[in-house]
Formats: structure tokens, C-alpha cells, sequence
């Protein structure tokens, strides 16, 4: 923005050029989290610390089948179980029996066919968690096995078996930009690989709880650690056939989400509401960890194929990519939300990368299977295209004999340049910036050699390498209903309190939102309170998902800030005799910006705007601008804005074993404005751990439809004995739309870090690992296999 230059912060140095406005007092410092003292005393209380006293304890039979009819369920031995309250199947819901966050093609209770490991058959209610847990076994159910399939590929061949009665194809996005036969024929030098990548478990701390309480009015009060509460209820109402009107959703503080609790909490919502429902009473439901991982929503698997073509110089000419992207059982958040809203999109939007490429097509299939359904998981579905595009780009440097760095410094975006989808990026574009930042930080000219011959590897125990990878994010979720609603109150005190719908589940967002409205009123941090979101107090504000919290949400405040402080403004300004647009409202004083010595404090403000009658609350809602999307071309304009990020990684080999140790990354970000820097910092952190695990451990293993790793014993993610030296470092080229300038950050840290390394461990040894995770043993079979 004209005016305006930025500033980086690296984690122990921060060199700043200061911004041409005026210096904020909240806004950018390192306030410590809101929530941080009872965290870490122990006093917060999450869904599983609630008192069971008074409740029921709602229990789950599920499918030993992956795809199979039911003939019969003999629930009669179990009814007469003492301390069993009700056993429901099918025949029990009242009303639509299906959920989902887009379409509603999971059933509550499967009445007829079960469609992967883990589908809910009966519900159980009982005194006791034990009669809950003895009932369940003594429930009879008759099944008639069916062909199941396990492959997307193979699921959408003719005569696959159907999992649903429409088909087994779900989605078909694609993107169509020139003419790819023209840019391949222009190409010097083409590349053409097939990628895979796993099912991935989100491996949250809580697992998923609900509380449903009805009362005697007909409403029902559903609590639990939901990640998206307006979300809950739209789907609870149809189930119980009421109206949502009367329906209440709390959240519960969560113990992470990742994008899970966006779907578990449906799931489990449902079932405790509709158990509560029938039998009128309190119920209490808990998934055990192994059941979370058997029954809610994965990280999609893809197999992609990507073919790139370049001339001598490195300038990319056209890009094809195929996805083949496995949906599971029910459709969860893979789908089309009109226009570029849904999983599968967003990852066809993001398989061509941050690059200029003027011939690019893509198809791209979601594809029902009889495996545990894909959904919301952080970077949604980027994380897979990342992986792609980011490992064929290093592929592409090495057949140039380039330097990987100089590759993406020529094609990458800058202000101007035009996406794959025809979008034309007219603002806050630094992911130059971003890489020439990072370069400098990991001495990355000093470190790089072209990968080692294998002579060369079988000279050495152990080998470093480094790589790089970039990436890009959008801020929001592509859909027309893409809003978010504030309400602000001031009391007579001066206190605040805090309307939102947003969610906090470990990222932080609540206490950069009261940053945002304590800098708007002019007041302090600590006079800020956040409401736990509660659907029938704070307005609506769609899903905390998409990386849209702080910039969607910090306008909507800033609306409803102002509203509200217009009213302690004018009292003000009654008091001092000053016009009300001379007015200051800094650090809890209001003063006159013409003579400062002229002032009133905030709460006496106030105080003397209740007394007069005037407004003491503001309202405020704010929408993105709206999107366009063309699933047949892929042209338009699916996002609004882009956070950008280049990360560096060093690792070690050992050419004996294969075990990779990551010694280093470093990752800068441009995300407009940090609005709080120690908490950008934890969120890249944590993002760069999960990117970690993503590239060299974590999958769902999968054999013939059943998971074989339940737990953390068998599934296994980094723990802080794997981490890096890890240097963050934020970059700051500001948003016109977004509140102080800023973008989303809470998913981007983790889509470029699995191809950064892989990237490294190819530059290490000379080997390249296509399909994710690279563990020892993939490493060690890829080295010997060079070895001949």
C-alpha cells in the first residue's frame, strides 16, 4: 500500500521500518493469551471435567462392515439390561435421518446399509457407562456383506461397487486456462510424475464430548468442544424436527480441532441431542480416543498425477495435474460450496501453486470409497497440492540443472501477476519477499549443491541436504455466505464485553480479537471479555475454519467497535465541550487531538452515556467481497486474498538405516499485519511440527477398510523430542480488506514443510520419495533401489 513499507521479525531480532500511521497501543505487541493462566494452571474446564452427575451416557454400536446390508437389529436382550434407558435405531429418528456439513448423507442410525468400519447401527442410554458399554453387546444385528471398494481409482471404474445409489463419483472440478497442447509443444524440457498421499488422523488432545439437556418448553441446550456451533445446530434441528430456533448450541473450550471438531461434533451432537430427545433426559456422550480414530473425518488422500513443462531458462510454459481425491463414506466438506467453497476446490484451485504458468488443466475427481470419510483437516486439501507441486518444481530444477530457489524466483507470483484461475493479484503479494527473507536467514546459497551421485552417498554414514518449498493460502472459505457477526458492549465502568462466534481452540483467536476491539475503543486488553460462543447469544459467524478468524471476524468488531464508541465519543464529548470528531480514545482516556491536556477518562464516558440514554452496544457484520468460481473452467475469482510463505529445511540422512532427523527450518510468512507476533510465532511453530509429522510419519493405516493404528501407541505423530531448530519469521505487506492490514495465518505453516523436506532428503542422498510418509524404511528401500 502507497506508503506503507514493511517490517520482518525474526524471533530473537526485530528490525523495523516504522508504518506511515500513526503508532498503535494494543495492536502488534505480544500480549499473552487470555486464557494462558488457567491453561496452564489446570482450572479450565474442558468438556470432560463437567460433572456427569444427573446425565445418562449415550453409547455408539458401529459397523464391523465395511459396506454391507442390514437385514436385521434384535435390540430385545438389551433393553432388558438393567440400567438401560433407551436403545434407538433408525425407525427412532424423528426426522431427517442424515448430517453432514455440506450434504446430509450420513446417517444418524444406519437403518439399511452401512458404508465403511465404524457407521453407527443403534444408540444406546443407560445409567451407568458400564450398562451403556453391556448393552451394546448384547444388540444382535444380521448383516449381508457387499463388495466394498477402497480405491478411488478403482471406485470409478464401471461396475464398481456403487456406495451410494448415485454413484461413486462425487465432484468433478477443473481448470481450464490457454491451450495446454500449445504450451507443451513451446516446453524444452517436461516432467511428468504421480504422487501420493495418506489418510491423515488429526490426532487432537480432547476427544470429541457432547452434553444435550432438553427442557420443558421443547428446546434443547447441546454443549460440547465444537468447532463450529451454528454448524451443530443447523443439522440437530431437522434430525429432532423442530425448528432451530430451539435449538441452543454452547461451545466448551477444545482441546485442539485442526479442522475435526468441525465435523465430530455434528456427529456426536446429533446423537446425544436425539438420545436426550427420546428419552428426556440429560445425555452425556464421549468418544474414547480409539473410536475418534476409527469413526470422524481424515485428511484426504490423493493420488495426483502432475506433468510440467519449462524452457531451457526455467520459464514455466504449461502444467497438467489429474487428482484422484478419496471422499470415504459421506461426503463430509469434500463438496462444492457454491462457487469455489469445499475441500476438493480448494485443492484443484491450488494444485498449479503460486506460479505463473500461462497453459494450465486440471480435473479433479472426489470420489466416494468405503474407507473413513475426508473432511476438514488444517490447509484443507492444499497441504496435498503443495506436496505436488512443490516436489515436481524441485524435480523440474534438477532436469534444468537450476537452482531450485532461482526456478521459483523466476515464475512465482508478484503484484500484477494472473493465477491459474485468472485472478489478477492487484495487493499485498510479498512472497518474493518472503523467499529473499528466508534465503538470507538459512544462508541458502551458502548450503545448496546439486543432489549427490550415489558413489558420493555410499562414502558417508551420514549426509545433510536442504530444500525449500512455497505456498500460498486463502483468507476465508470461497462461498457466498462467507460473514461474520460482532456485538460489542461497553458497560458504565468502562468494561467490555465480547460477542463472537469464532471459536478458540488453542490457536489464540480470542485474544487477538479483544486486541482488536480494545485498539478500536481505545481501552486495555485486560477490559475485554470474550463470550464462549453461544448460539443463542452471539450473532452468527459461520465456521472458525479457511484462516478467516482474525481478518473476517477482527472487521466485523471494528464495525461494531465503532458503532458503540461513536456513543462514549459524543458523551465525551458533552463533557469537554469538544466536538465529538476532534475526539481521541487511547489507553483508556479520551482526549482532544488539538490540545491533549483536555481529556475525560473512558469510564466516565461512559458512565455519562448510559445516564443520557445513548447506545451502550454496537453490532457489526462483514463479508468478504464475493467470490466467483466457474467449476468447469476453473476461472474466477475464488478467494479475495492470499497468505504467502517460503520454508527452508536442513536434514540429515543416515545412508545406512534412512532414519531423516530435521535439524533446521526456517519459515517466513507475509500475513499483512501481525495483530499479536508471539502468538503468529506459536501458530508457525505448531504448523511447521504438524508439516513435520505429515512428510516422515503420520498415516491411517488401512486394511481392507479397517484402521489398524487406533491409538497413539501404533499412530504416531512428532513430539518434542523430534523438533527442529525452528526460526519464524513474519513479514509484513499489508491487506486493504483486512482489520490493521492483517491476513489469516492459523493454516499456512504447515502446507510447505513435508516438501521442504523431502526436498532436503533428495538433495541429501539423491533419492525421491513420491508418496507420503517418508519414513526409514521407505528411504532406506529408496537408496537401495538406486543402488541397483
Amino acid at each position: 500500500m502507497k506508503g506503507e513499507k514493511r517490517k520482518v521479525i525474526l524471533k530473537e531480532k526485530k528490525v523495523e521500518i516504522p508504518l506511515a500511521k500513526e503508532e498503535l497501543e494494543v495492536v502488534g505487541k505480544q500480549v499473552i493469551r487470555k486464557d494462558g493462566y488457567e491453561k496452564v494452571t489446570g482450572r479450565l474446564k474442558f468438556g470432560a471435567d463437567f460433572d456427569k452427575a444427573g446425565f445418562l451416557h449415550g453409547k455408539v454400536l458401529r459397523s464391523p462392515h465395511a459396506h454391507a446390508l442390514i437385514k436385521k437389529v434384535d435390540v430385545e436382550k438389551a433393553k432388558a439390561l438393567p440400567g438401560v434407558v433407551a436403545i434407538l435405531t433408525a425407525e427412532d429418528v424423528p426426522g431427517r435421518n442424515g448430517f453432514g456439513a455440506i450434504i446430509p448423507d450420513q446417517p444418524v442410525i444406519c437403518g439399511e446399509k452401512v458404508r465403511f468400519i465404524g457407521d453407527g447401527v443403534a444408540l444406546v442410554a443407560a445409567e451407568s457407562e458400564e450398562a451403556a458399554i453391556e448393552a451394546l453387546k448384547l444388540i444382535d444385528v444380521e448383516y449381508e456383506p457387499l463388495s466394498a471398494v477402497f480405491s478411488p481409482v478403482e471406485a470409478m471404474k464401471p461396475g464398481a461397487p456403487k456406495v451410494h445409489e448415485n454413484g461413486n463419483l462425487l465432484t468433478t472440478v477443473r481448470i481450464r486456462k490457454g491451450d495446454t497442447e500449445k504450451g507443451f509443444q513451446e516446453a524444452e524440457v517436461i516432467v511428468e510424475q504421480t504422487y501420493s498421499l495418506p489418510f491423515v488422523e488429526h490426532a487432537y488432545m480432547e476427544p470429541d464430548v457432547a452434553m444435550a439437556i432438553p427442557h420443558e418448553d421443547g428446546t434443547i441446550t447441546v454443549k460440547g468442544p465444537m468447532q463450529a456451533p451454528f454448524t451443530v445446530r443447523r443439522n440437530i434441528a431437522p434430525v429432532l424436527h423442530i425448528p432451530i430456533s430451539k435449538v441452543q448450541c454452547v461451545q466448551t473450550h477444545l482441546g485442539g480441532g485442526f479442522g475435526g471438531k468441525e465435523d465430530s461434533s455434528i456427529d456426536i451432537g446429533v446423537r446425544a441431542a436425539l438420545l436426550a430427545w427420546k428419552t428426556k433426559r440429560p445425555v452425556r456422550m464421549e468418544y474414547e480416543r480409539e473410536e475418534v480414530t476409527l469413526s470422524t473425518a481424515k485428511r484426504h488422500p490423493m493420488i495426483i498425477q502432475c506433468k510440467v513443462g519449462a524452457k531451457r531458462d526455467g520459464t514455466l510454459t504449461a502444467l497438467e495435474g489429474t487428482i484422484y481425491n478419496e471422499q470415504g463414506a459421506y461426503a463430509s466438506l469434500g463438496p462444492i460450496i457454491p462457487p469455489a467453497g469445499g475441500t476438493h476446490a480448494h485443492a484443484v484451485i491450488m494444485l498449479p501453486g503460486p506460479y505463473v504458468i500461462p497453459h494450465v488443466k486440471v480435473d479433479g475427481y472426489l470420489v466416494y470409497t468405503n474407507h473413513p470419510y475426508g473432511g476438514a483437516m488444517r490447509g484443507f486439501g492444499a497441504p496435498q497440492v503443495n506436496f505436488v507441486h512443490e516436489s515436481i518444481i524441485d524435480e523440474l530444477a534438477e532436469a534444468l540443472q537450476m537452482n531450485p530457489y532461482d526456478l521459483r524466483m523466476k515464475n512465482c507470483f508478484e503484484l500484477g501477476s494472473v493465477t491459474a484461475t485468472g485472478q489478477v493479484l492487484d495487493q499485498s503479494i510479498a512472497l518474493k519477499e518472503t523467499m529473499r527473507s528466508a534465503a538470507d536467514q538459512f544462508e541458502w546459497f551458502k548450503r545448496w549443491r546439486p543432489p549427490p551421485s550415489k558413489e558420493e552417498v555410499e562414502k558417508v554414514e551420514k549426509r545433510r541436504g536442504v530444500g525449500m518449498a512455497i505456498g500460498w493460502y486463502r483468507t476465508s472459505i470461497g462461498t457466498f455466505s462467507d460473514g461474520c457477526g460482532a456485538n460489542v458492549y461497553v458497560h458504565e465502568d468502562g468494561s467490555v464485553i465480547l460477542h463472537t462466534g469464532i471459536t478458540e481452540m488453542g490457536q489464540g483467536s480470542h485474544t487477538v480479537l479483544a486486541q482488536i476491539a480494545a485498539e478500536e475503543l481505545g481501552v486495555r486488553i485486560e477490559d475485554v471479555r470474550i463470550v464462549v460462543p453461544d448460539t443463542d447469544i452471539v450473532p452468527e459467524a459461520g465456521p472458525t475454519v479457511g484462516s478467516r478468524s482474525t481478518t473476517l471476524m477482527g472487521n466485523a468488531i471494528i464495525m461494531a467497535s465503532q458503532a458503540v464508541k461513536a456513543s462514549i465519543l459524543e458523551a465525551a464529548s458533552e463533557i469537554l465541550g469538544v466536538p465529538a470528531e476532534r475526539l481521541v480514545a487511547r489507553n483508556r482516556l479520551i482526549f482532544d487531538r488539538d490540545d491533549q491536556t483536555r481529556g475525560v477518562e473512558f469510564k466516565e464516558a461512559a458512565r455519562r452515556a448510559l445516564a443520557t440514554g445513548k447506545r451502550m452496544m454496537g453490532q457489526g457484520w462483514w463479508a468478504p467481497p464475493r467470490p466467483s468460481f466457474d467449476v468447469e473452467t476453473g476461472q474466477g475469482y475464488p478467494y479475495f486474498v492470499y497468505t504467502y510463505n517460503t520454508q527452508m529445511a536442513e536434514v540429515e540422512v543416515d545412508t545406512k538405516t534412512g532414519h531423516v532427523e530435521v535439524i533446521k527450518v526456517v519459515a517466513c510468512f507475509d500475513i499483512g499485519r501481525a495483530i499479536n507476533p508471539i502468538l503468529v510465532e506459536g501458530q508457525i511453530e505448531g504448523g511447521i511440527m504438524m508439516g513435520l509429522g505429515y512428510a516422515m510419519m503420520e498415516e491411517v493405516l488401512l486394511k481392507e477398510g479397517k484402521v489398524q493404528n487406533l491409538n497413539f501407541q501404533d499412530y504416531m505423530i512428532p513430539t518434542a523430542m523430534d523438533a527442529p531448530e525452528i526460526v519464524p519469521m513474519i513479514l509484513e505487506d499489508p491487506n486493504r480488506y483486512g482489520p490493521f492490514g492483517a491476513k489469516g495465518i492459523g493454516e499456512m505453516p504447515n502446507i510447505p514443510t513435508a516438501p521442504a523436506i523431502i526436498n532436503a532428503v533428495a538433495n541429501a542422498v539423491g533419492v525421491r520419495i513420491r508418496d507420503l510418509p517418508a519414513h526409514s524404511e521407505k528411504v532406506f528401500h529408496a537408496m537401495r533401489g538406486r543402488r541397483g
